[in-house]
């Protein structure tokens, strides 16, 4: 087939089928674009387009925002106002980590050599359980003294 027969049947096979539309195609399109332009092409749409990326944009800004103003001290001094800084200052530690390892290793081995003397032994364990789990003076505030909620006082503990 040459190209003039195909193009003839072509319309012909288009006109055999505009008897199946209830509208014209071109009015059908036509009217879809008019939709679409009367949604999107107005003020309304390109201001809450503007809104929303706004938005994004300061969602995904916020991490690196946040890093540079805890981290970056002439950063928070040039932006942050004074009156709305509520950093505090990190306290000075009583010990150097050196002085807490030595107290750690002396009580670890403090705890070792009472260990060996027998001091640890079941009964004692239980006798300071007991001291430790007295009951406060108000009924009130006896339930800061149990273990766990669901453990009664008269229950074994499991030791682990």
């Amino acid at each position: 087939m040459t190209a003039e027969e195909v193009d003839a049947a072509l319309e012909k096979a288009n006109e055999s089928m505009k008897a199946y539309y209830q509208y014209p195609v071109e009015k059908v399109i036509a009217a879809k674009k008019a939709r679409f332009n009367n949604r999107h092409r107005g003020k309304d749409f390109y201001l809450q387009l503007g809104l929303g990326v706004s938005l994004v944009c300061s969602f995904l800004a916020t991490p690196f925002i946040g890093r540079k103003i805890a981290y970056d001290e002439e950063f928070k001094q040039k932006y942050i106002p004074s009156w709305y800084d509520y950093t505090l200052e990190k306290p000075k530690s009583a010990w150097t980590r050196a002085e807490l390892q030595e107290h750690l290793v002396k009580l670890r081995t403090e705890l070792h050599e009472r260990a060996i003397r027998g001091e640890f032994t079941p009964e004692k364990l239980e006798e300071m359980r007991r001291n430790l789990e007295k009951k406060p003076e108000k009924a009130e505030h006896a339930h800061f003294a149990q273990l766990h909620p669901g453990v009664d006082d008269d229950e074994e503990l499991e030791d682990d």
